[in-house]
């Protein structure tokens, strides 16, 4: 097989899902020269591709470590102007909707669930209702009779399929490359002092140089090579989770997002309606079953039985990248040019902004912000050992 240059870049961002181009969105914005490098077609394999887009620091505050819900209220702030800059800019809508959400206790151990996330975020400072069972069907009518309450907070949604068509028109108006079809296979330093990064296409070979490289393929960035180390280019404990999620079609019944401690419902503004997510340990295993499935609708049901006259069109299946800690890795991982972001779990979409933001701070302007002095991937590096003591 002969290889072939394919260009250079001053920053080539190996990922096209919502944080990779996020990222070269927001360095392209800055006048970086970017290049973005996907094995699939832009947005194919990417977890977002499969996500409900719920924007939703507030809901999780009890499952998330402090410095992450800090994270995601930082990109919660951001999101309205972000997203409103993307249509601007493409005049594609992104289903930005801050209409909010209800968290609804159908029985008493909900409500138990409930009020622990309710002290939780009175505890941090975050907004949050309380609502009575009657005053939670006044808001949403098509919610199950005989609820026991309901917590309504600020969270918002966005629509990640249309943040996967906006992010490639912005980026190619900025004057940015994308390569799709395009696989990495190794990543390692060049004599000439930036980064050879080697790819295979249609059993082509060829290399792309860059000053930079921002590793952010999701689940899959352990699966890219270092040939210098003989090991992943970033060696982090990462694996894939599997998710189930299904799309339903038909009248819109619920204006807010809609969840339960086992279930969460989020409508569209064109009658498409998410409901999931099933979390399973079982690698990449793209095979939809039938358990999750019925699962999902069942306690979608039993909140709101209504979605029962509607059609159900689509069970999809995702990856998200879920490191030991359930935290990401943002950051610097060899001391030179060579950067990750992934790791995001359940909230790639969610911190997909300030991700961008931050790591364009650091590749333009040399800044680390404090927020993400938690997410540096060397945390996850043995200890050094300790000298013998005399």
């Amino acid at each position: 097989m002969t290889t072939s240059t394919v260009a250079s870049a001053e920053v080539a961002v190996v990922g096209g899902g919502i944080v990779g181009l996020a990222i070269a969105h927001a360095l392209a914005q800055r006048g970086r020269q970017v290049t973005v490098v996907e094995g699939s077609r832009i947005g194919e394999r990417a977890a977002a591709g499969v996500a409900a887009g719920m924007l939703a620091p507030s809901s999780e505050v009890d499952l998330s470590d402090p410095r992450l819900t800090d994270l995601a209220l930082a990109a919660h702030a951001m999101y309205g102007e972000w997203t409103s800059a993307l249509t601007a800019l493409t005049g594609v809508g992104t289903g930005y909707d801050a209409t909010g959400t209800l968290l609804v206790a159908l029985h008493a151990d909900h409500l138990a669930i409930l009020q622990h996330l309710y002290d939780f975020q009175m505890e941090r400072g975050l907004p949050a209702e309380r609502l009575s069972a009657k005053a939670a069907r006044d808001e949403e009518p098509y919610l199950a009779p005989g609820l026991a309450g309901a917590l309504r907070m600020p969270d918002a949604q966005v629509d990640p399929r249309r943040l996967l068509r906006a992010l490639p028109i912005a980026l190619e108006r900025l004057g940015a490359t994308l390569h799709e079809g395009m696989r990495v296979t190794a990543i390692a330093p060049s004599d000439g002092g930036d980064y050879e990064i080697s790819t295979e296409r249609d059993g082509a070979a060829s290399t792309l140089h860059a000053a930079k490289v921002v590793v952010a393929a999701g689940a899959w960035s352990r699966q890219i090579a270092s040939p210098i180390l003989g090991m992943p280019v970033v060696p982090l404990p990462m694996r894939p989770v599997k998710g189930q999620i299904l799309r339903l079609r038909g009248e819109r019944i619920i204006q807010h997002v809609v969840r339960t401690p086992d279930v969460y419902l989020v409508p569209r503004d064109d009658g498409e309606l998410v409901i999931g997510a099933s979390m399973e340990d079982v690698g990449f295993d793209e095979r939809s079953r039938a358990g999750a499935v019925h699962d999902l609708l069942r306690e979608a049901r039993r909140a709101v039985p209504g979605i029962a006259e509607l059609d159900l069109v689509e069970c999809g299946v995702g990856f998200r990248p879920a490191l030991r800690d359930h935290l990401p890795a943002i950051g610097n991982v060899d001391g030179a040019g060579l950067l990750v972001a992934t790791g995001h779990f359940r909230n790639g979409v969610e911190l997909a902004p300030i991700t961008a933001r931050l790591l364009a701070d650091l590749i333009c302007d040399d800044r680390l912000d404090p927020l993400l002095e938690p997410f540096a991937p060397g945390r996850f590096a043995p200890a050094a050992p300790a000298e013998a003591t005399r």
